[in-house]
């Protein structure tokens, strides 16, 4: 019983080193890019020599999977939440696109591996990565397919429309900042409503309820210089 409490507090102090480990490589893939941090320069971050750095991750693509993965399943749990709602689809497409931009403005480093993803991180090699992705886009797909047979919204190519929203969703995080004048939700809300307008839709905000415009000079000073 005490060998067995004594490995369980092991493994705790273990898990919660690695996540000190996840949160500084984050932190120096925003600031140096993936490419321009090796290892070396992670480990030196955390205070650990570079074989001391393995025994709790396997190498610096293994913590950008882990840290992919770790943004990847909570936007998987928020679609899985809003799909079980009884609402219509394109209030569903409404409510992920909130949380998208909720879930990458608190994630911010771990979501710019986001935008460069397939050149880091071959699909091949880290096929459960993609499968995740996959899962993920298929929620998109399907609202986006329900939204147009009832009419809803107005698109030619559903997979234009879910290239759409994702990228510009995704490209969200190269500019906002938790410091700026207006949150991840009320950017959230603005691009739910600009975007589902954009896809035909008669209102984006399907309770009528009244959010302000984000305007251009504001979003300019919620940039990451």
């Amino acid at each position: 019983m005490g060998q067995r409490a004594g490995q369980s507090r092991l493994e705790q102090r273990k898990a919660k080193r690695r996540q000190e480990i996840l949160a500084v490589a984050a932190q120096l893939f925003r600031t140096r890019g993936y490419d321009g941090t090796t290892a070396d320069a992670i480990a030196e971050a955390v205070h650990l020599t570079k074989s001391a750095l393995y025994t709790y991750v396997g190498s610096k693509e293994e913590i950008a999977v882990l840290l992919l993965q770790e943004v990847v399943r909570a936007l998987l749990a928020d679609a899985a939440a809003i799909d079980a709602r009884p609402i219509t689809p394109q209030e569903k497409i409404r409510d992920l696109i909130v949380r998208h931009v909720v879930v990458v403005g608190h994630h911010p480093a771990s979501s710019l591996l986001f935008l460069h993803s397939e050149h880091m991180l071959s699909p091949e090699k880290y096929p459960h990565l993609y499968a995740l992705r996959d899962q993920y886009e298929g929620y998109w797909r399907r609202w986006i397919h329900q939204a147009q047979e009832m009419r809803a919204i107005d698109v030619r190519s559903e997979k234009i429309a879910g290239w759409l929203i994702l990228g510009s969703l995704n490209w969200v995080i190269r500019w906002f900042s938790p410091a700026g004048p207006f949150s991840a939700e009320d950017i959230g809300e603005e691009f739910a409503r600009i975007l589902l307008r954009g896809l035909g839709a008669q209102d984006g905000n399907s309770e009528g309820e009244t959010h302000h415009v984000v305007d251009r000079g504001a979003v300019r000073h919620s940039r990451v210089d």
